[in-house]
């Protein structure tokens, strides 16, 4: 009996260690085989090579017009939408009929200026020509000092005159400020577009309030289109800077377009496209990679895709 069980022991010892050879085996295998892989699969979306812009207002205010729609195509100052801005619109006239009226008046206080200046170059000249016939016994002392109370009259109101322009001109520069200041507060509510492109979307309506912490809408800059995708990371350091890759539909074995990739990301991270919840565990992390399209005119932006990424030649090596 007790040989029975010594036997049945020792085959279950070297029936474990079989086992365990076969799995090392096994393993051995596959990492032997994952050298021979020629293709590597992300997931990705299809993008703008500058992003998309979202198009959001620096203040808040109600919808009054819409001047685009999708589709079109706008350019750098383009506007798009105006929010009501009649309370910014009397400001700026309030402001300009201000500016006008202290321009004038300068003009009024700089003319009465050059006629004391000119008042007060004759009274000069009237006593220095008294004072000469008062040394010539010719003229009063008293004529010569009631000249020079005159002189002095002329330039304590030339003084005072020139002190009134400046004033003027210092009022108007600060109502130009004041202007400066209505006229961006007004062009706040004319939003326009901050690139050339295409635009996307708009999702407010007249009448409409919109808030600085909003977007309503969005703009495809010109330029040429990408995929962005990312690839797991027991590939991650095969794909290289100028390899081929396909673009195609998720499930599908139709090629979409064809592209190069021109950026790897040198670190991995969290996986973030498509990504359901934003606290979403995951538990591999991944290589972001970009790949230049050459035929993008039958992809969506922001389709999700499939990018297969040729490294057969890292084989060659």
């Amino acid at each position: 009996m007790k040989r029975i069980v010594c036997l049945l022991l020792l085959l279950s010892i070297f029936s474990s260690c079989g086992n365990n050879r076969s799995k090392e085996k096994a393993a051995e295998d596959k990492i032997k085989d994952s050298g021979t892989v020629s293709q590597v699969v992300g997931i990705g979306k299809i993008e703008p090579e500058s992003d998309i812009v979202q198009l959001s207002s620096p203040v808040n205010g109600i919808v009054q017009k819409i001047l685009k729609k999708e589709n079109d195509s706008v350019s750098v100052g383009t506007p798009i939408l105006e929010l009501d801005h009649k309370l910014e619109d009397g400001k700026v006239r309030q402001l300009v009929t201000e500016t006008n009226t202290q321009a004038d008046q300068i003009k009024v206080d700089e003319a009465s200026v050059g006629e004391f200046e000119a008042k007060f170059s004759n009274a000069v000249a009237e006593v220095q020509r008294l004072q000469r016939l008062l040394a010539q016994g010719a003229e009063t002392q008293q004529a010569v000092d009631d000249a020079t109370t005159t002189l002095k009259s002329y330039q304590s109101n030339l003084k005072r005159l020139q002190a009134g322009v400046a004033v003027s001109k210092s009022k108007l520069e600060q109502t130009k400020a004041a202007l400066h200041v209505a006229e961006i507060e007004r062009d706040q509510k004319i939003i326009k577009s901050p690139v050339d492109g295409k635009l996307l979307e708009i999702s407010t309506l007249i009448g409409s309030s919109i808030d600085t912490r909003q977007s309503f809408g969005q703009i495809s800059p010109l330029g040429k289109t990408i995929a962005i995708c990312e690839i797991d990371e027991m590939y991650a350091d095969r794909v290289l800077v100028g390899q081929r890759a396909w673009i195609r539909n998720v499930g599908s074995p139709d090629t979409l377009s064809t592209g190069t990739v021109y950026l790897a990301l040198s670190f991995l991270q969290k996986k973030s496209l498509f990504t359901d919840q934003s606290g979403e565990k995951q538990d591999r992390r991944v290589r972001t990679i970009k790949i230049m399209l050459d035929q993008p005119d039958r992809l969506l932006l922001n389709a999700r895709v499939e990018c297969v990424v040729d490294i057969s030649g890292n084989l060659k090596k």
